[in-house]
């Protein structure tokens, strides 16, 4: 029996090459160390990004990474039941999302512990949150000019309904396409497109009384 306790950084190597699909397939029947190996493959994989939709969609970013923590939690608790057919990144956020609608129905329930969009754990760190068409390392007037517009976005996505600031998130901010979606959020891909379009519309007119 192999009794080692760590993975070289061959084996890391071999796992972080990998696919998600094939990790997920590799990590079903794989030891506990080589489990947690892989495990921190996909954290590294997606955690910005399941953040970033968190964020965008509850408003605060402490609660977004307690959210988020907890959706690869429950992935790591279900490595053997996930289905191998289906793509990982939809799972992640299909779990991210239900999590998601979880904490607001507990904010509905306590309405007088529910977190402020505009307290400084939200609008104070989203310079910090990336999304999926940031640039990479913007000069620093550009970085200033980013990240107001960032907040002013931010700010306007909080006056969205749950549901359309839900799915624009997934298709604007997380650049997900229709397909992912609709599987996601369990609904047709009509309804996935008009809600989109739906959404847009939403945004730009609040935009618009924004004077942003």
């Amino acid at each position: 029996m192999d009794e080692r306790t760590s993975l070289n950084g061959s084996e890391r190597a071999d796992l972080a090459s990998l696919p998600d699909h094939e990790l997920m397939s590799r990590l079903k029947n794989a030891s506990k160390e080589e489990r947690a190996a892989g495990f921190e493959v996909l954290v590294r994989r997606y955690k910005n990004g399941v953040v970033t939709f968190l964020f965008r969609f509850v408003g605060d970013y402490r609660t977004a990474e307690d959210l988020a923590q907890e959706a690869f939690l429950r992935v790591f608790r279900k490595l053997d039941e996930y289905n191998h057919s289906a793509k990982f990144s939809t799972w992640l956020y299909t779990i991210s999302s239900n999590l998601a609608k979880d904490e607001f129905k507990r904010r509905t329930r306590h309405p007088a512990k529910s977190l402020d969009w505009s307290s400084g754990k939200g609008s104070d760190t989203t310079k910090n949150v990336p999304t999926a068409m940031e640039a990479d390392s913007p000069a620093p007037e550009e970085r200033l000019e980013q990240d107001e517009t960032r907040r002013q976005v931010n700010e306007a996505l909080k006056d969205l309904k749950d549901d359309d600031r839900e799915i624009l998130v997934l298709k604007d901010v997380q650049g997900l396409a229709y397909e992912e979606i609709a599987e996601i959020l369990s609904l047709p891909m009509g309804t996935v497109k008009s809600r989109i379009s739906r959404a847009r519309l939403a945004f730009k007119e609040i935009w618009k009384r924004r004077g942003a």
